[in-house]
């Protein structure tokens, strides 16, 4: 599948915003020699329109090079009327000063209680260590706040727009979180299984409270570059455990359901799913995610569990198919993690983990012989 990301394109004439009803117009005293880019943003599909997320404001932050050195050109917070999918968002102008070396953040959705922190933004220092709290994304329900959206950032760098000049730059943005999806199958002839309203329950194990929000990508060069100086933004890592927090989840509804071999059978059902922040594990391991299950239904009439289960080991598949196996060293955001618990005659076992990133599928190997 292809990746689902929002491609930002910069063409040097005025910087395309989006064509919706703004809290405010900022207004700019821009130097006598300034430079408009066109900005037009492009979601780019992999035919699965449900996993378009939905935009409810836009917020556009400009850094140039002056001989004084680094100074904030733009920062415009956008709101829209009615919230839309990329592809469906017309375009609008913003200027921008011409410099050899430009960088832009691109922020999604940001959460409201960063907004006056955003909006008071003054250096790449301040935003590369603003933090946010996963609870500030979240309902009671553990899903996210539907008038806020999903949080999405991105962030480009080393654009040269001289003055009058036109060019085109095109970037991604990703969620700023990690989703975890909990998944029940029954696995073999006879294998009964599913969840009872009140008792069956999962609870995933450290969780991660916070995080930095803006990090550069990829695919924009501005993550992982073997040049370090292109990188932009910071992971947390060797996390105190009073910053982890355990999801939990009980089944408010009853389903059971037998292993079929039939064709298109449903042996797989999704059971429950949490957001956690990204982070680096420690050295030791000793905070990696675990997994408990309990009271799931073994059929006839039994019920199976597991208890804090450590996910150790995770294998990558590549573009051919061929899978590497290599330890779990970090939540990633912008990453579904899919944890497939497997019911059978012999009882519960979790053997394999898939990894999405949100559009291309990784898949994830962990043996949990119960």
């Amino acid at each position: 599948m292809r990746k689902k990301l929002l491609h930002i394109i910069y063409l040097a004439s005025t910087i395309l915003l989006f064509s919706c009803s703004r809290e405010a117009d900022v207004a700019y005293e821009l130097p006598a020699h300034t430079t408009r880019a066109q900005l037009s943003i492009d979601l780019v599909n992999n035919r699965d329109v449900e996993q378009q997320e939905k935009i409810n404001s836009m917020r556009f932050i400009v850094f140039g090079s002056t001989p004084g050195g680094v100074r904030l050109d733009v920062n415009e917070h956008i709101l829209l009327s009615t919230p839309e999918t990329a592809t469906d968002i017309d375009a609008q102008l913003l200027k921008v000063t011409s410099s050899n070396d430009i960088l832009v953040v691109v922020i999604a959705n940001e959460p409201q209680s960063l907004t006056s922190k955003l909006d008071g933004i003054a250096s790449l220092w301040t935003l590369q260590n603003m933090l946010y709290d996963i609870s500030d994304i979240l309902n009671d329900d553990g899903q996210i706040i539907s008038t806020t959206g999903m949080p999405m950032t991105g962030v480009i760098r080393d654009i040269s727009i001289a003055p009058d000049e036109t060019q085109k730059v095109e970037m991604v943005i990703e969620r700023a979180v990690a989703r975890v999806d909990v998944f029940l199958e029954a696995i073999d002839g006879g294998a009964v299984t599913g969840y009872t309203a009140g008792s069956t329950s999962v609870t995933l194990h450290n969780l991660s409270r916070d995080s930095y929000f803006v990090m550069g990508n990829v695919d924009n060069g501005t993550r992982d570059n073997a040049d370090s100086s292109k990188n932009y933004g910071k992971v947390k890592e060797d996390v105190p455990e009073s910053d982890l927090l355990p999801g939990a989840w009980t089944a408010t509804t009853s389903e059971t359901w037998a292993y079929s071999s039939a064709t298109g059978a449903k042996n797989r059902k999704l059971l429950c799913s949490f957001y956690t922040a990204e982070r680096i594990f420690k050295s030791d391991y000793s905070d990696r995610l675990a997994v408990s299950m309990a009271n799931v239904p073994k059929g006839p009439s039994g019920v199976t569990g597991i208890t804090e289960k450590v996910i150790e080991t995770i294998t990558k598949v590549d573009d051919k198919g061929s899978p590497t196996a290599q330890p779990f060293t970090e939540i990633r955001r912008n990453n579904v993690y899919q944890i497939t618990a497997r019911v059978g005659k012999i009882g519960i076992q979790i053997l394999t983990i898939t990894v999405e990133d949100w559009g291309d599928r990784q898949d994830i190997d962990l043996d949990m012989d119960l």
